[in-house]
């Protein structure tokens, strides 16, 4: 079963590369600087929640894990000054293509892992996780998809960011979905 795929492989994520994306992630002075947004800091509405942030507060980063093709573990790390609260759902995000244009056709799957807060409240500095797995597919296929990366919104803000993907070299995965988790404080989490 894809799913059970899925959570296996964020597991080893945060066995095998949690440690070092905390200790790059988890303090204020390792992350880049928000930029001067205009609704930075506002009040922005989604689908089931609000956030006292905006996207250009959090910096987002998915790794490979390592012998697991096509699976990531992303990392919204807060860098700005402030205390951020952001809805415990699924962030939104979608594969891009060779021109950085998001694949709208390319199905998402939504994978809500029990018993993570509804709620999280971001230091400066602090991190929260997703997974996703990308359900492989053929490039002779026209259900597949070519993937170079990836753009994401947390759950309850709407401008889309690019996610900077960790890793030597450009990233190309063929798939037919994606599949990703909702947010967790900890990587081990996300195999529940």
């Amino acid at each position: 079963m894809m799913l059970k795929h899925h959570r296996i492989a964020m597991a080893a994520a945060g066995v095998l590369g949690g440690a070092l994306l905390i200790t790059g992630c988890g303090a204020a002075s390792a992350l880049p600087s928000a930029p001067d947004a205009g609704n930075a800091g506002t009040a922005l509405t989604g689908d089931i929640g609000t956030s006292n942030c905006s996207e250009a507060d959090f910096i987002a980063s998915a790794s490979p894990v390592e012998g697991w093709p096509g699976s990531f573990l992303v990392t919204y790390g807060n860098r700005s000054d402030k205390v951020c609260t952001i809805n415990g759902g699924v962030p939104n995000l979608h594969g891009v293509d060779m021109t950085n244009s998001p694949i709208e056709q390319l199905p998402v799957e939504d994978v809500r892992i029990p018993d993570v807060p509804k709620e999280f409240t971001l230091k400066p500095g602090d991190v929260v996780y997703a997974g996703i797995f990308v359900v492989p597919g053929d490039k002779g296929d026209p259900n597949s998809y070519v993937l170079t990366g990836f753009q994401s919104s947390l759950p309850d803000m709407s401008e889309e960011q690019n996610v900077n993907i960790v890793g030597d070299g450009p990233v190309e995965i063929t798939g037919k979905q994606l599949q990703v988790t909702s947010l967790a404080t900890n990587p081990d989490d996300l195999m529940k």
